[in-house]
């Protein structure tokens, strides 16, 4: 399955992995969707550490209340600061869809966490108690690696942090040496958590698109690389429901090899496999736009879906698909049709709102490649959603006329 299916796998996860992301970044909505799943992952613990963090807050309150030499700036920063800050993060973890204002928040109380403890440390320190600084660079390790913060946030975390302490340390005049160790300290701290925070989230990164892959692969046709036969049955039920509701037209194209059970016998079942590589290759280069579908439909069978835009469209990608593969000249000597292997294509335009179903459209995509084989092959017969089918002819005569 592997390097032809990802030869063909026009995938967003897969060109990702290709570019690389050693700036931590993705593109596009990739990126929003990695940032979703990465903020879940570690929702409750960061849960279980807001509480922890506002039952805290609300004790420091109930001493502030208490204390008569508590200083009122404290008072004031838990009120105004620290509570909404960390009330608000606990309300946006129980909104999925609000993962960017969820970690933003998160940030922020991460921020101001880390500023009410230094005030902790400082204001020990001054009582002769240095040992308090430990509660600073524990806090330091649960930005980088507990809280679950992207490595930016976490990096603009702890250095604003940092700042703040050293702010204070000149402000509050520590001495030389306390500071000289403590600054030292944070620095060692920070540069554990930047090297261990980024390999983290780059193994999650790619941890991310390799499942996300993977998972593609397991729509795809191992030979081919295009979708096999279960997505082409899924993602048709999907885009005939889409198509009417936004009355934009329905091109179904049924393709298969000419003559390919003779090109098989003659030429072995090994070229025979790189000749549906071949002309599943030039089928994927039809399906380009977003909404546009190739897929193995079995055997030497393919079908494409092409979402819109008008007749002429449809017709005349089928016709380019055609002579495209003609133009592959891959040797059929055994072909009643041409010295090289083609194929025929039935092609159905559908517009929603018609009487015709969804298995009518396929079976009208089936009609006109049936006619397609028997005036002669190598060629493209377009039914529109008023014609007459003859409903199966060329499934029941599939086999004798291989």
């Amino acid at each position: 399955m592997g390097q032809r299916a990802t030869e063909n796998l026009n995938s967003p996860y897969y060109e990702q992995l290709k570019d690389g992301f050693a700036r931590l970044r993705f593109s596009n909505f990739v990126e929003e969707e990695f940032l979703s799943q990465y903020a879940q992952t570690s929702i409750l613990r960061s849960r279980l550490l807001l509480v922890l963090a506002l039952g805290v807050t609300l004790i420091s309150i109930g001493m502030a209340f208490t204390e008569q030499d508590e200083h009122p700036v404290i008072l004031i920063f838990d009120f105004l600061f620290m509570l909404p800050a960390l009330g608000l993060s606990l309300w946006a973890s129980t909104k999925p869809d609000s993962h960017r204002i969820y970690q933003f928040l998160l940030t922020i109380s991460a921020i101001l966490t880390g500023m009410w403890a230094t005030s902790i440390v400082m204001r020990a320190s001054l009582e002769g108690m240095p040992y308090y600084f430990a509660l600073l660079v524990t806090w330091m390790f649960v930005v980088w690696f507990i809280l679950g913060l992207p490595f930016r946030h976490a990096a603009v975390t702890s250095l604003i942090i940092t700042g703040f302490y050293i702010y204070g340390g000149i402000t509050w005049d520590f001495s030389f040496n306390e500071m000289s160790f403590t600054i030292a300290m944070l620095v060692f701290v920070n540069g554990v958590g930047i090297i261990g925070c980024y390999q983290l989230e780059h193994a999650r990164r790619r941890s991310f698109l390799d499942s996300r892959v993977l998972g593609q692969l397991a729509e795809r046709d191992g030979l081919t690389g295009l979708y096999n036969r279960r997505s082409y049955d899924q993602y048709v039920e999907r885009i005939w429901r889409q198509s009417r509701r936004e009355e934009v037209q329905l091109t179904l194209v049924l393709v298969d090899i000419d003559h390919f059970k003779a090109f098989n016998d003659h030429y072995g079942h090994q070229a025979g496999d790189d000749a549906l590589k071949e002309v599943a290759t030039v089928i994927a280069l039809s399906a380009q736009r977003p909404l546009d579908f190739a897929a193995r439909y079995g055997g030497e069978e393919f079908a494409l879906i092409l979402y819109g835009p008008d007749d002429q469209f449809g017709r005349e990608r089928a016709e380019q698909l055609r002579q495209s593969v003609r133009n592959l000249k891959i040797p059929h000597i055994n072909s009643e049709t041409d010295q090289y292997l083609t194929i025929s294509a039935g092609v159905a335009l559908i517009m929603p709102g018609s009487a015709r179903s969804m298995v009518g459209a396929i079976q009208m995509a089936d009609e006109a490649l049936y006619q397609a084989k028997e005036e002669g092959r190598n060629r493209v017969i377009v039914k529109e959603s008023d014609s007459h089918i003859q409903t199966g002819r060329f499934r029941q005569n599939k086999v004798a006329n291989s």
